[in-house]
């Protein structure tokens, strides 16, 4: 697991996120050939839980290794 900032259409902030990936090419390839990837969130909510997230891959702009 890498941990990734994913600029979305739409969105104004950056979601920082735990992908399966070793690094942005990993990603890449990946968001090339899926519709969605499935990953889990940094930062815990309200309840301090890591939510796990679907994000459609025909929304990203563009993608950091967040470390």
């Amino acid at each position: 697991m890498t941990t990734f900032r994913i600029c979305l259409i739409g969105q104004h902030q950056p979601l920082v996120v735990d992908l399966p990936f070793a690094d942005v090419f990993e990603l890449g390839e990946a968001s090339s050939r899926a519709k969605f990837l499935a990953g889990a969130l940094t930062e815990p909510d309200e309840n301090g839980v890591c939510r796990r997230v679907m994000i459609a891959t025909n929304r990203i702009q563009c993608a950091f290794d967040a470390d």
